[in-house]
């Protein structure tokens, strides 16, 4: 028992404890998100999804866009809006379907490139898809590209905006939201129309052009992911990133300079996909082989150890990149240079990810499959023997290209071989899988980002099948929770998500990308409704979504064409493979046929 004489003592402590108890309870009644996020996504596991209900928009117009309404729309359309704002609104006419998609495209005339054999694609896939609510998504996001992100196009030379070191056509494509061109990105987001330019000249004139302006990018500055609007376009530039980079980029030219491996290898997957869908080599130019004999320097340089392997001396970096932040993933380790790679290895260092987050560890192991996909293509496809039968008269550059052919050769044995010794792992609970990263003294990250190359993209990259024992291993782990600290699942919503947004978002591309690797009617079904049932009610595909977010009304970025393009790359990937999951009962058995659709649809 407290005797009254010591009471005071005890009072002063009693009090302390009291009000740190009560503090407590405050913050926990201010701040019950962070509590109820871990409740859900540790609870979540066994548990379907809720099922939402729109009878919110049960009594809403809908209807269709038909000519008369484009027509009407380009009358009341006054000045062309900036999409970022226009894409963050529901517009009409909307979808019959449950949703009530809105009709996000926007009025003809404020539209930056048109192609009739995509728009004869959209009313073709639109009159066979069973649901309007996916007729009208796909309405939205197919053509997304190029009606919001083509912000400038020159076929050909002539006396206006004209440059000298250029060679035409050239075509700059902007990721969205964000005023300038990612390599990735917008090579991703083309990759959607590569299979129609055959039938729509302009469409394949828009793509070359694409390939001349990312040629002349890689020779700019080779090390760099993102660019401004070429010389002599005439468009505003948004604003440089300016951080401590070495080698000195061309800031004139450069939004931001990452170095990505990912970023170059897209360079090729743009010229490469051009070629299969067209047969045309008329972009094989000085700019483009100057470009592709950097990109092959760049390979050199970062397939270098840090330290010398006699000597143990660390040895001379090429890149560095420091910013000024507070984010660790904004930045590199080590003054910049990043942490050490292992001597031996036969990998290419990444400093950074897709999603423009750092490495950890720098041999990136999607980053070194996508180079390897490509230089593979390269090699079949034009830089081969037959090539150099169309130089015969020209002997110089035949020297040149059968050097190029052999290092490419180099590449393509040094890099499956160190993928084969060191990027394939043994995980504790999943056996042989792919690692994420390596630094070839035998550390490895176990995880996965949403944004391609990613481990999941494997098959879709064309490295390997989704048959593949190591791959279903690898897949098995990164869509769970248990082998991916990314794949995040909330109460509406799951995915692989990664750093670049936070531990709440997963991201839609990466459903977008499970249905393509996945033979599964019942997971694409699961993953398809996933998606259309958050889209913030904009009809839309955004970066990412809040998981926890009812409809995905909390997400990044309404304007995000990549996403769209995947979108929609992903529903003709359906339409091909298995039709019976979005076709109506008189489409449903027959594989769709782009080729035949176009071909029998003059173009004019």
């Amino acid at each position: 028992m407290i005797s009254q004489s010591t009471l005071p003592r005890y009072l002063k402590p009693l009090l302390a404890i009291l009000s740190l108890l009560i503090l407590y309870s405050l913050y926990l009644n201010h701040n019950p998100q962070t509590s109820i996020d871990i409740i859900e996504l540790n609870n979540q596991k066994d548990k379907q999804l809720p099922k939402l209900n729109y009878d919110k928009y049960k009594d809403i117009e809908t209807g269709e866009a038909d000519s008369i309404f484009l027509t009407s729309l380009d009358k009341k359309t006054k000045q062309c809006p900036d999409y970022v704002t226009y894409s963050q609104t529901r517009h009409p006419p909307y979808s019959s379907g449950k949703y009530k998609y809105p009709y996000m495209r926007p009025a003809p005339k404020c539209r930056t490139f048109t192609s009739k054999a995509v728009e004869n694609l959209i009313d073709d896939l639109k009159l066979k898809i069973k649901d309007p609510d996916l007729a009208r998504l796909v309405e939205n996001c197919l053509p997304n590209t190029l009606d919001t992100t083509i912000l400038w196009h020159k076929s050909k030379k002539d006396k206006t905006n004209f440059h000298k070191d250029l060679t035409y056509p050239q075509t700059f494509v902007v990721t969205g939201d964000i005023h300038a061109e990612w390599l990735r990105d917008s090579a991703r987001q083309l990759s959607l129309y590569q299979k129609l330019i055959k039938y729509d000249s302009k469409l394949q004139n828009l793509i070359l052009g694409a390939i001349n302006t990312q040629a002349y990018y890689v020779n700019n500055s080779p090390y760099c992911n993102a660019f401004h609007p070429p010389p002599g376009s005439g468009i505003k530039k948004g604003d440089t990133a300016f951080d401590n980079v070495q080698p000195r980029p061309d800031w004139r030219r450069v939004f931001e300079c990452k170095y990505e491996i990912d970023s170059l290898a897209s360079f090729l997957t743009l010229t490469n996909e051009y070629f299969i869908n067209s047969g045309d080599l008329s972009f094989l130019n000085s700019i483009w082989f100057d470009a592709y004999e950097k990109l092959l320097i760049v390979l050199r340089r970062e397939s270098e150890p840090t330290f010398d392997e006699e000597t143990g001396q660390a040895l001379q970096y090429y890149y560095l990149f420091q910013r000024n932040t507070n984010s660790g993933s904004e930045t590199l380790p080590l003054g910049g240079v990043g942490n050490p790679v292992n001597y031996g290895t036969g990998l290419i260092r990444s400093a950074f990810r897709p999603s423009d987050d750092s490495c950890i560890l720098q041999f990136f192991i999607p980053g070194n499959i996508h180079m390897l996909t490509e230089l593979k293509n390269i090699r079949k496809n034009f830089l081969n023997e037959k090539i150099l039968k169309k130089f015969d008269d020209n002997a110089q550059l035949k020297s040149e290209i059968q050097i190029l052919i052999k290092k490419t050769d180099f590449f393509i044995n040094s890099i499956s071989n160190g993928i084969e010794k060191f990027g394939i792992v043994n995980h504790p609970k999943y056996g042989k899988v792919f690692a994420y990263e390596v630094d070839g003294y035998g550390s490895a990250i176990f995880m996965d980002d949403a944004n391609v190359p990613s481990l999941l993209a494997l098959p879709d990259l064309g490295f390997t099948t989704i048959d593949h024992e190591i791959y279903r291993n690898t897949r098995k782990m990164i869509l769970s929770k248990d082998g991916n600290p990314y794949y995040l699942k909330g109460k509406y919503f799951e995915g692989i998500g990664g750093p670049h947004v936070g531990i709440r978002n997963a991201w839609p591309m990466s459903l977008l990308i499970r249905i393509r690797t996945s033979n599964n009617d019942e997971e694409i079904l699961q993953a398809l409704n996933l998606i259309m049932e958050t889209t913030g009610d904009l009809g839309l595909i955004h970066e990412s979504i809040n998981v926890n977010s009812k409809y995905g009304m909390d997400f990044t970025r309404s304007w995000f064409s990549w996403a769209n393009s995947e979108f929609s790359k992903t529903i003709l990937y359906l339409a091909e493979q298995k039709p019976h999951l979005i076709f109506k009962d008189e489409f449903k058995s027959i594989r769709y046929d782009i080729d035949k659709v176009l071909s029998s649809q003059p173009i004019e």
